[in-house]
């Protein structure tokens, strides 16, 4: 049986679509179920997700933004130096453009700054601020940042330098004392969305202050939104829908020139900029400064951006190098702290790059399915800085303030966080959050879960209701790509694929559907051909020679039936660990017991291990039995190593036995030594058959030995020949390797399970 990697839950949909509005939409029966499934069921909701229907919201309602605006014309008016004060994410360059261009169409004398993630660190900065003030700057506008600023902001105020923050990030116990403060979550204003990014508020800003933003801005608060996994609702469901409809009609050269330098020709969508153009602009800033990015954002034509571009996919290079190094340290680290009980994995390293440890953290929750803190230590500075990154049931940022003593400085939201604290604190933090974690799962289930949108036949995965899904995009946070769970189809083939045969490829069905499981390539050993398997995962049209074909990318796989698997051919090597406390092995009762999880034949197997394997083959199939009698498993690996085998050879026959006992009789006395090839010339028999026989007729006191010599017993009591221990043992060798060597496999399998009825 392969155990499911996370919780499914599905729940049925609460309410059904009328027919009159699924043939106003002309709803196919796969999008209907996607839109029940996420209680979408009016027509006005559906009218909107479908037809994309303005959701923008005024921005004048936005908190202080009638001051803001007021104060900005004034600086541009008296001509006073403006900074737009960034930071170094996607959604931070993304921001920083849209409000530096907005500025310089209104002739504003703007300059912008952002801060280097590993010498400052994320959010305002003294030493920035205080550069500002000292080269004239008297109004200062964060953008993506700010919330958490208070003492910067306070003393650059004190100097008379005005501040207004713009941001989204999670507002703490007090509000910094800015001029102004532009935030959708601003607990004294009511505006009606609270999930802008930070290009969201900067866009809103310059709706604001200019007429009729360029569409250009849209698109980058488009990138902002998707790349910042903010929810994409309301209005930022909205700003999405029209900034891809712009990059798709016209894209701007700043994008295409990304876009050209990954290779990519297609269609622009949620997932494009997810992985393509959202990484590339944060790679910039995870390695170096990140106003490369910005530059490129703000570049003036397409030479200057293709340059610039060429230089942004070398740092994207660099970066996916340096995350696969840091994250195979990482994982060592991590399991043995989940071995130690560990429910927060605090991992902290000197000589890890800053700048990619969030991408760490993201890996280390989706292999273990814990919240997880990265730091570097820096022993020069005597800080460790870092990265954060939650699962669905803990929010970072309340366990992070609820520990803020022990941290000089963090900001985030739920699930994720930056951060910078004292080394010596490392320790009575992580002991701190694990606590935190005990404490909460007392009440609160920890169990990885993946939420099924609802369930499908073989027969709704075609490549037309694949096409009618696109209908509903863009999908992402809080409006999930739609997933699926198909139970009981039938596995026709199986294979691992990929340079080191790490991905897993299933072909199931009779449709013969095809499926990728990414990283699971080992897989391949635990699922039989013709076994059933339950599948979850985000179906995809596969395009080859013009041929389009439907997909599913497994995003995990279990299967109800517990597993016997064939293992006996030298060809196949079984790797699971011998110290594993979930693996039983079973071996032959001559052989040594290595430790706890080794058993011999015919004892009783604890009921605790989930995998057993049949190392040794047995002597006898009465011992397997009673092995099997009361056997629990989920995967029984069938390896049954052996020296020899002796079932070709099988047993003399009666003639052999009576021809030999003449032959030894004849002669009185032998020299086996000496005259044992010729006496096995003479009954045209093997050596291995004739040392059998003898140990027959020893075993039966027909013969005995003295000093190498073998003589005739003069009186020997009458037995059968089938009386012998020694004949009974390879009888019931030669029974043990018919079955369980040479037999059909499923044979043999159907034997196992009658066993255990």
């Amino acid at each position: 049986m392969i155990q499911s990697k996370y919780k499914w839950l599905y729940e049925a949909p609460k309410q059904d679509i009328s027919s009159e509005i699924i043939k106003e939409f002309n709803l196919s029966s796969i999008v209907r179920k996607i839109l029940e499934s996420k209680s979408i069921t009016q027509y006005d909701e559906i009218n909107t997700l479908i037809n994309g229907t303005n959701k923008k919201h005024d921005s004048w309602l936005m908190s202080d933004m009638r001051k803001a605006v007021d104060r900005i014309n004034l600086a541009i008016d008296k001509h006073e130096r403006i900074l737009v004060y960034g930071d170094y994410d996607a959604d931070g360059v993304t921001s920083t453009t849209i409000l530096v261009q907005t500025l310089q169409k209104l002739g504003a004398e703007v300059g912008w700054y952002i801060p280097n993630r590993f010498s400052e660190g994320y959010g305002p900065n003294k030493y920035a601020f205080q550069n500002a003030y000292d080269e004239g700057v008297s109004l200062i506008i964060t953008v993506d940042n700010g919330i958490q600023g208070h003492e910067e902001i306070e003393m650059v105020q004190a100097l008379g330098v005005d501040v207004i923050v713009t941001d989204h990030h999670e507002i703490g116990r007090t509000l910094p004392k800015a001029y102004a403060i532009i935030h959708p979550m601003h607990p004294e204003f009511e505006y009606p969305f609270k999930y802008l990014c930070g290009a969201g508020v900067a866009y809103k800003l310059s709706q604001c202050l200019i007429d009729h933003p360029p569409e250009y801005f849209i698109a980058l608060a488009t990138i902002g939104t998707i790349a910042d996994l903010v929810s994409l609702t309301d209005e930022n469901r909205t700003i999405v829908q029209e900034g891809l409809k712009y990059l798709n009609q016209s894209c701007p050269f700043q994008i295409q020139s990304l876009l050209n330098q990954a290779g990519f020709n297609d269609e622009i969508d949620e997932e494009t900029i997810g992985f393509i153009i959202g990484p590339r602009l944060n790679a910039v800033g995870r390695l170096e400064d990140a106003s490369l990015a910005a530059e490129l954002l703000m570049a003036e034509d397409s030479e200057e951006a293709n340059f610039l571009a060429e230089q942004v996919e070398a740092f994207n290079i660099e970066r996916k190098d340096i995350v696969a190094q840091i994250t195979e340290e990482a994982l060592l680290m991590a399991n043995e702290k989940v071995e130690n009980g560990d429910k927060f994995l605090l991992l902290a390293k000197e000589g890890w790059h800053e700048g990619v440890l969030g991408i760490v953290a993201s890996k280390i929750v989706e292999t273990y399915a814990l919240p997880t803190l990265i730091l570097n230590i820096d022993l020069e500075q005597h800080h460790a800085k870092g990265s954060a990154r939650s699962i669905e049931q803990v929010s970072m940022f309340e366990i992070l303030s609820a520990h803020q003593d022990l941290i000089s400085k963090f900001g985030g939201h739920h699930m994720a966080a930056g951060m910078t604290m004292e080394i010596d604190n490392i320790d009575a933090l992580s002991k701190g959050l694990n606590e935190w974690m005990v404490q909460l799962s007392k009440h609160t289930s920890l169990e990885p879960t993946k939420y099924i949108t609802t369930k499908l036949s073989e027969d709704d995965i075609t490549v037309s209701n694949i096409h009618d899904i696109k209908i509903l995009k863009p999908f992402g946070t809080d409006f999930e790509k739609p997933l699926f769970e198909l139970d009981d189809t039938e596995v026709n083939d199986v294979k691992a694929i990929g340079k080191d045969k790490n991905h897993l490829k299933l072909v199931t069905g009779q449709a013969k559907l095809q499926h990728l499981f990414w990283k699971n390539g080992d897989l391949m050993t635990q699922i039989e051909l013709g076994q059933p398997v339950n599948i979850i995962g985000h179906l995809q049209i596969n395009e080859w020679n013009n041929n389009q074909t439907p997909q599913m990318i497994i995003q995990d796989l279990a299967t109800q039936n517990e597993q016997i698997l064939d293992y006996r051919s030298k060809r196949k090597q079984l790797n699971i660990d011998t110290s594993s406390n979930n693996v039983a092995f079973v071996i032959h009762s001559k052989k040594e017991k290595l430790g706890e999880n080794y058993f011999h034949y015919g004892e009783t197997i604890d009921s605790s291990y989930n995998t057993i394997v049949f190392r040794d083959l047995p002597t006898d199939l009465d011992s397997v039995t009673q092995s099997l009698k009361h056997l629990e498993y989920s995967q029984l690996y069938l390896v049954l190593h052996h020296q020899h085998s002796i079932y070709f050879e099988g047993l003399p026959s009666a003639h052999l036995f009576k021809q030999s006992y003449r032959a030894l009789f004849t002669k009185k006395e032998m020299n086996l030594e000496k005259e044992g090839l010729q006496l096995c010339q003479y009954l045209n028999i093997k050596p291995n058959t004739l040392k059998f026989i003898l140990k027959v007729f020893l075993d039966l006191s027909f013969i005995y030995e003295e000093n190498g010599i073998i003589k005739i017993n003069d009186n020997p009591s009458k037995q059968s020949i089938e009386s012998s221990q020694v004949y009974k043992s390879r009888q019931s060798r030669i029974e043990v390797e018919k079955l369980m060597l040479y037999d059909d496999f499923s044979h043999l399998k159907n034997w196992i399970k009658a066993q255990k009825a």
